[in-house]
């Protein structure tokens, strides 16, 4: 899982992967806490179909607004750039691998 910075584009790690899981979160967030590990986990057990980009909504404010972000956590699937599903709140690991395995 890859922690996007100031010094990152995220069009450039958009365009290294055919499939992003962006995964909107916030430091002060008790869900996004324990969202954390299960992503982590999720990203792990299929990293060889997709990039996972974390995004803290308050150092990267503009990139949660040009998304939408009224709520975290939020994860996005991006397909190319095109956003093709999002969930908003948390989700137990295997409901996450299963909405993933299902779009991607």
């Amino acid at each position: 899982m890859k922690q996007l910075t100031l010094d990152d584009s995220i069009d450039d790690l958009l365009s290294q992967h055919q499939y992003s899981l962006l995964y909107f979160t916030a430091s002060w967030c008790g869900p996004c806490k324990t969202m954390s590990p299960i992503v982590e986990g999720a990203s792990d057990l299929m990293k060889n179909r997709f990039n996972t980009i974390k995004i803290d909504v308050d150092s990267m404010a503009s990139v949660a607004a040009d998304y939408g972000i009224r709520s975290v956590p939020t994860l996005m699937l991006v397909n190319n750039s095109a956003i093709i599903d999002q969930r908003v709140g948390g989700l137990p690991q295997q409901q996450l691998i299963q909405w993933l395995e299902q779009r991607i």
